[in-house]
């Protein structure tokens, strides 16, 4: 008797244990506007799983994902997932601590985040590739990131802004090599903004040789010299490698085997630049 006491005691037990398993904690709805045709209908959390449902066709299958807490912080321990209809399951005893994701897509290229999934409307930017300007980002911006990480990025790009300015500064100006043939000028476009052109005389006239737009510049110093790069795209595109170096004897840089001196007034505190052209079909080293 008290082994058939004892044995329905622990078949009670059991029961109870694989029916809690079960038992949805919570679910929170969305009426969340798509974003790149990106929507999730509802998340159901469970004891064992988090499951987030998305509208009809918003992915095509899912690569990776990555969790994250209400505080941002991932996940100690990546859980598994699986990808069925258009269910994401997750399977993790810290489903309740789950508050945002990253998923990425490779069919489309794309990856998203979502944030406050354990609200009743979640903040998602969706990042997918393009091959002229590289990854875009989707999404409402203000409504994802905290007042303090909008504030540290407004002060990380008015840095990145005085940094860009005062190396473009080290180039501003026109260069020209010894015969007078050739020369370089960094100048800034009123409606498009920085550029450089290489122009070549030929028949009693300049003919354009290599132009770009800048858009971004970073600065870097090497052993022997201070490195700026300038890019036409910082995600994807073409980047020149200007080299400047201090020199009593002023400012000079080297091009197509040639010698290039400012034509304009020497700027102070400035030494020789060499110019490297790295990337895509037409190279020009220097130095």
């Amino acid at each position: 008797m008290k082994k058939y006491v004892l044995f329905m005691g622990t078949m009670v037990i059991l029961l109870v244990m694989l029916s809690a398993c079960g038992n949805k904690i919570r679910t929170y709805t969305y009426e969340n506007e798509a974003v790149l045709e990106i929507r999730i209908k509802k998340t159901e959390v469970y004891p064992d799983r988090l499951v987030v449902t998305f509208a009809k066709d918003s992915l095509s299958g899912v690569e990776d994902v990555n969790c994250f807490q209400s505080d941002f912080s991932a996940l100690e321990v990546e859980p598994e997932f699986s990808f069925a209809g258009d269910a994401l399951t997750i399977e993790t005893d810290d489903a309740a601590r789950i508050s945002g994701l990253r998923v990425w897509e490779s069919d489309r290229d794309l990856y998203f985040d979502v944030r406050y999934l354990d609200s009743d409307s979640y903040a998602m930017l969706v990042s997918a590739w393009a091959d002229d300007i590289g990854y875009m980002v989707n999404g409402d911006t203000d409504a994802y990131y905290t007042r303090e990480e909008k504030n540290a990025q407004r002060e990380l790009e008015e840095q990145q802004a005085e940094s860009e300015a005062f190396a473009f500064s080290q180039l501003i100006g026109e260069w020209v090599n010894e015969s007078g043939n050739t020369r370089i000028v960094f100048d800034v476009d009123e409606s498009s903004g920085r550029y450089f052109l290489v122009s070549v005389l030929a028949n009693g006239e300049w003919t354009e040789q290599e132009f770009m737009y800048i858009t971004s510049l970073t600065e870097r110093d090497t052993a022997d010299a201070k490195e700026i790069i300038v890019y036409d795209n910082p995600a994807w595109g073409r980047a020149v490698s200007f080299y400047i170096m201090n020199d009593a004897s002023g400012m000079e840089c080297e091009y197509a085997d040639e010698k290039f001196t400012r034509a304009e007034q020497e700027k102070p505190g400035f030494g020789p630049l060499s110019v490297n052209f790295p990337f895509y079909t037409s190279v020009y080293s220097c130095c």
